[in-house]
C-alpha cells in the first residue's frame, strides 16, 4: 500500500495510468479550449470498454468520472468494501485494517485472508492490474503485436477524502482534462 495504514480495499480513489513512453495510443483531442473532446480510436475504445466492465468482474467496484486522453487515463473508482457504499461522499468510508507496508494485515494470524506478498485480491492494485492486463491483451490482439507494452509500470493514485469538496474538485478536473491538452 502507498498510504501507510490504508488497505486499499474500500474508499474512493483518483487513479491515473500513463501509456508506455507516453505514446499517443488511444486517439486524439479534437478542438481547443472548452470545445475540446477526446476522440478515441479502436484502442481507446478497448480501454473504455474494459474500464466499464470492471463492475461485472468485481462486485464491490463502482465507477464515477472517467477521461481517456491520447497518452493517459484518469478515473475515479470506488471500492465499496462489501459495506454497500453509495457513490460520492458516502463511498469514502473509513479505512479498513492497517498494514505494515508488506501487504499483510497487522496482527494477522492463522485463518485470516492476509497475504504475505503481492496484492490482495479485490484491492485497488489487483483491480488496476487486471484492467491493465485485459486492455493489453485486447490491444495486442487488435494490432497483431504480441508482447507489446502499452502501459507504464504502476499507476498513480490518490485517496479521495470527503472534506472540502475534494471529490467534486477531482471529478471536475478529470472532466475538463481535454480542454487543458496542448
Amino acid at each position: 500500500p502507498r498510504l501507510r495504514g490504508h488497505d486499499y480495499m474500500q474508499g474512493a480513489y483518483f487513479v491515473t495510468l500513463c501509456t508506455w513512453s507516453r505514446r499517443h495510443w488511444f486517439g486524439r483531442i479534437d478542438g481547443t479550449g472548452h470545445a475540446a473532446v477526446m476522440e478515441p480510436n479502436a484502442m481507446g475504445r478497448i480501454v473504455l470498454d474494459q474500464w466499464n466492465a470492471l463492475p461485472r468482474h468485481f462486485a464491490h467496484v463502482q465507477l464515477d468520472q472517467v477521461q481517456l486522453m491520447p497518452d493517459h487515463f484518469h478515473a475515479i473508482i470506488i471500492l465499496a468494501g462489501g459495506i454497500g457504499s453509495t457513490l460520492r461522499a458516502d463511498a469514502t468510508a473509513a479505512a479498513g485494517p492497517t498494514t505494515d507496508g508488506s501487504g499483510a494485515t497487522e496482527g494477522a494470524g492463522p485463518g485470516t485472508n492476509a497475504r504475505p506478498n503481492g496484492t490482495r485480491p479485490g484491492s485497488l492494485g489487483a483491480i488496476i492490474g487486471a484492467f491493465k492486463s485485459g486492455t493489453t491483451y485486447h490491444m495486442n490482439r487488435l494490432a497483431g503485436t504480441p508482447g507489446q507494452r502499452y502501459w507504464q509500470p504502476g499507476f498513480h493514485d490518490r485517496v479521495i477524502r470527503v472534506t472540502y469538496g475534494e471529490f467534486e474538485r477531482i471529478a471536475r478536473y478529470i472532466a475538463q482534462n481535454p480542454s487543458k491538452w496542448w
